[in-house]
C-alpha cells in the first residue's frame, strides 16, 4: 500500500502538470503575443518617426551668438550632429560629428548618442508630429522637423 505522503507528492505533481499544460494551451488559444525590443511595434513607430526628419534646433546664448544645431537620425543607429555659430560680429564656425545612437530605455524616452569621445543623452523625449521636445544632456531642447 502507499503511504500518505507519497500520495500528495502524486497529486501535487500531477496539478503541476495539469496546471503548466493550461497556461500554455491558454497562451496558444488566445493568440498572446510578447513583443520586446528592437522588434515591437512602439520601437519600429518610434525609430520611423526620429529617422524621418532632420531635427533643427536654435537659440541665442549668453554671448549673443547664434546657435543652429542640426540633429540627423538613420535607421542604422548611426547620426550626425552639426553645429553652426554665429556671432555678434558675423563671424561663423561650424563643426559636424559622427555618433551612435540607442533607446536609452524601453518606453523610447530617452536615447543615447555615442560620440566616441563621450555621450550625450536626449531624456524626457516628447515626439509630435514635427516637434522633438527633450532635456538634451539635462537642458530644455525643442528640436522641429525639417
Amino acid at each position: 500500500m502507499i503511504d500518505i505522503d507519497m500520495k500528495i507528492e502524486r497529486i501535487i505533481l500531477l496539478l503541476a502538470m495539469s496546471l503548466s499544460v493550461f497556461m500554455f494551451t491558454s497562451c496558444e488559444d488566445v493568440n498572446i503575443d510578447l513583443e520586446i525590443g528592437n522588434n515591437t511595434d512602439r520601437y519600429r513607430e518610434a525609430t520611423n518617426h526620429l529617422c524621418s526628419r532632420v531635427w533643427v534646433e536654435e537659440w541665442v546664448d549668453d554671448n549673443d551668438e547664434l546657435h543652429h544645431q542640426e540633429l540627423r537620425f538613420d535607421y542604422n543607429n548611426t547620426g550626425l550632429d552639426y553645429v553652426r555659430i554665429i556671432d555678434r560680429r558675423g563671424n561663423v564656425r561650424e563643426f559636424s560629428k559622427r555618433f551612435v545612437w540607442d533607446w536609452f530605455n524601453a518606453n523610447f524616452s530617452s536615447i543615447r548618442l555615442d560620440y566616441g569621445d563621450g555621450f550625450s543623452y536626449m531624456d524626457n523625449i516628447i515626439m509630435r508630429r514635427n516637434r522633438l521636445e527633450c532635456l538634451f544632456d539635462g537642458y530644455p531642447a525643442t528640436f522641429f522637423g525639417e
